[in-house]
């Protein structure tokens, strides 16, 4: 099984959540690739056939020595709910003609969005920093530029400039602490349809 994604931390956070989400599946068998990139948000219908052709040639290249089972895409919406559900269509009508099934992972407005599901872990990853809470019972999907909402909460008034806040760089380990802290099951602190849309992916697998 292999995870296409905007970068390396988006990448590892998903593997280790699907990992925990699904025990049934070793961790090892997820495998996060750098190429091909797959990302559909911006291009126009009549180059995806095209773009879907040069993927899947990629992806039957990685075949040859790693077996595929499916294929995870990652890529941000890039807006507020319920826009990850046109995009989550989008990416996998695109790439139907894979010979493996093709399940998109789409937060809004990005990945940072659903860390606001889970402030414990956010908080314990660096003791400097605050709980992210003020989402509390919220519908978190409607947070715009939710990297830049993120820093904010997690940096103690009158910090130096010199702080060090959240960078994407620490997503996977959020991801680490959500699953550490066993916080993956509900209740959640707030609401968010785009992750409940993952969720229903994985139990796809």
């Amino acid at each position: 099984m292999v995870i296409l994604g905007e970068d390396d931390n988006d990448r590892k956070a998903i593997q280790t959540l699907v990992a925990a989400l699904r025990p049934d599946i070793p961790r090892g068998a997820l495998k996060p690739l750098r190429k091909p990139m797959a990302l559909v948000r911006n291009i126009p219908p009549q180059r995806l056939p095209t773009q879907a052709t040069k993927v899947g040639a990629l992806l039957r290249a990685v075949d040859v020595t790693t077996r595929i089972r499916a294929v995870l895409m990652h890529e941000d919406a890039d807006e507020v709910e319920p826009a990850h559900e046109a995009l989550i269509t989008k990416i996998e009508n695109s790439y139907r003609s894979l010979r493996w099934p093709v399940l998109a992972v789409v937060p809004a407005w990005e990945m940072e969005t659903w860390w606001f599901l889970f402030p414990d872990a956010v908080a314990a990853v660096r003791p400097t920093w605050r709980r992210p809470d003020q989402f509390a019972g919220r519908d978190i999907g409607k947070i715009r530029n939710a990297k830049e909402e993120l820093k904010k909460p997690v940096t103690p008034v009158g910090a130096r400039p010199s702080f060090q806040t959240y960078t994407e760089a620490d997503s996977a380990a959020i991801a680490e602490k959500i699953v550490e802290l066993g916080q993956l099951a509900p209740p959640w602190f707030a609401r968010s349809d785009s992750w409940a849309a993952f969720l229903d992916k994985i139990k796809e697998l």
